[in-house]
C-alpha cells in the first residue's frame, strides 16, 4: 500500500439503520433478543457501541455522526449520548435509510468538500479490532494517492463468509489499491468460491473518501435531492435538534435512483484495499448471524471451562502447599 501524509482528522458516519436480518438470539441469561446491531454477541457492549468506539478512536467526538431508525430508538438512544443531536440522522422508515447517510455527507461537504469521510456499518462483527484499526489508519494515509478520491476496505479471511457481498477487482496494480469493477451481491456458495479463486474479496461496506466526491455522486444520481437534504440538515443544526427524514421524501424519489445512491462501483468509482485476518462477519443474513452466534457461544464455553480448570488447578496447588507446610511444621515440632 502506497502511503503519504495522513489527512486531517476525518468525519466518521456510523450507519446503524442499514438493516439486514433483524433479530439476534441472546447469549446471556436474562437478555432478550435484539436487532442485530444492538445485540452483544458475547461481549459486554453491543455492535453499535463497538462501532461508535471505532469512530471515537478515529475522529473527534464533534465529528462523529450516526444514522438510525426511529423504530428502534429505545435501543440506540442510550449509546449515542456523546453524538450531537444535529449529527444524529433519524429516518422514519427503512426506505429512507439510504438518505440518512447522504444527508450526513452533504452536511460535511457543505463545511468543506475536502473533508475526509469514513462511512462504516454498525451491523458487523469483528474478532480482532486492532487489525481493523490499523487498516483504517493505513487507508486514511493512502487516500491522497487514490485518484478517484474514494476507497473501500475489502476483507481477506481464512474462512469463507456466509452470504457476504464480494468486490470484483481489476487485479492490475495501480498507484494505490485495486480498481473495483463491481459488486456480486450475496452469491450462492459455489459462485462465491469461484469469485474468491478469481481474486474477489469480501465487501465490508466501509468507505473512505473526500466529502466532495461523495456529494458529487449524490448530485449525479438525483440532482434535486441535494437541496432537500441540505435544507433538512440546516434546519436541524439551527435548532440543535436531530435531523429527521420523513417518508414523503423517499416517496418522491424513483426506486432506481435510491438504489444508485449507495456507495458501490461502478456508479461510484473507487479503489479497494485488502484487510487480512480481522475476523470479519457482515451478518447479512439469518444464517450468518446464527453461525457467528454459535461460534461465539462455543468460544465462551471453552473460555469458561479454561478459567474453571485454571482456578481449580490454582486451588489444588494452594491446598497442596498448605498441606506441605503443615507436614513440615509437624516434623519440625
Amino acid at each position: 500500500m502506497a502511503t503519504s501524509s495522513r489527512p486531517s482528522s476525518p468525519w466518521y458516519i456510523v450507519v446503524a439503520d442499514d438493516h439486514g436480518h433483524e433479530w439476534a438470539p441472546p447469549m446471556r441469561t436474562g437478555e432478550g433478543p435484539a436487532p442485530v446491531q444492538y445485540a452483544r454477541f458475547g461481549g459486554s457492549t453491543t455492535l453499535l457501541q463497538r462501532a461508535l468506539g471505532r469512530a471515537a478512536r478515529a475522529a473527534p467526538a464533534s465529528q462523529v455522526m450516526v444514522t438510525v431508525l426511529e423504530e428502534y430508538r429505545e435501543f440506540w438512544e442510550p449509546s449515542v449520548w456523546f453524538v450531537r443531536p444535529e449529527h444524529r440522522f433519524v429516518c422514519e422508515g427503512r426506505a429512507e435509510s439510504t438518505l440518512t447517510a447522504a444527508a450526513a455527507i452533504l452536511k460535511i461537504a457543505a463545511d468543506s468538500p475536502s473533508n475526509v469521510v469514513v462511512i462504516a456499518p454498525a451491523r458487523v462483527h469483528v474478532l480482532r479490532e486492532s487489525v481493523l484499526a490499523a487498516a483504517l489508519e493505513n487507508a486514511l494515509s493512502a487516500l491522497p494517492s487514490v485518484p478517484e478520491g474514494a476507497l473501500t476496505l475489502a476483507m481477506i479471511d481464512a474462512e469463507d463468509g456466509i452470504d457476504e457481498d464480494y468486490l470484483v477487482l481489476d487485479r492490475s496494480r495501480f498507484r494505490a489499491g485495486f480498481r473495483v469493477l463491481g459488486v456480486a451481491r450475496r452469491p450462492n456458495t459455489w459462485v462465491a468460491h469461484h469469485l474468491r479463486q478469481q481474486g474477489a474479496l469480501i465487501a465490508s461496506g466501509i468507505m473512505i473518501g473526500y466529502a466532495g466526491v461523495f456529494a458529487a455522486h449524490i448530485s449525479r444520481q438525483w440532482p434535486g435531492l441535494t437541496r432537500q437534504l441540505n435544507l433538512a440538515a440546516h434546519a436541524a443544526t439551527a435548532a440543535s435538534a436531530e435531523c429527521e427524514l420523513s417518508m414523503h421524501l423517499s416517496r418522491a424519489i424513483p426506486k432506481p435512483a435510491l438504489s444508485s445512491l449507495r456507495w458501490h462501483a461502478p456508479t461510484l468509482r473507487q479503489r479497494a484495499f485488502g484487510v487480512e485476518g480481522c475476523g470479519w462477519s457482515g451478518l447479512r443474513s439469518a444464517r450468518a448471524v446464527a453461525r457467528t452466534h454459535d461460534y461465539l457461544s462455543a468460544l465462551t464455553r471453552i473460555r469458561n471451562a479454561a478459567d474453571f480448570d485454571s482456578n481449580h488447578l490454582d486451588q489444588s496447588y494452594r491446598l497442596q502447599e498448605t498441606s506441605d507446610q503443615a507436614n513440615a511444621l509437624e516434623k519440625g515440632g
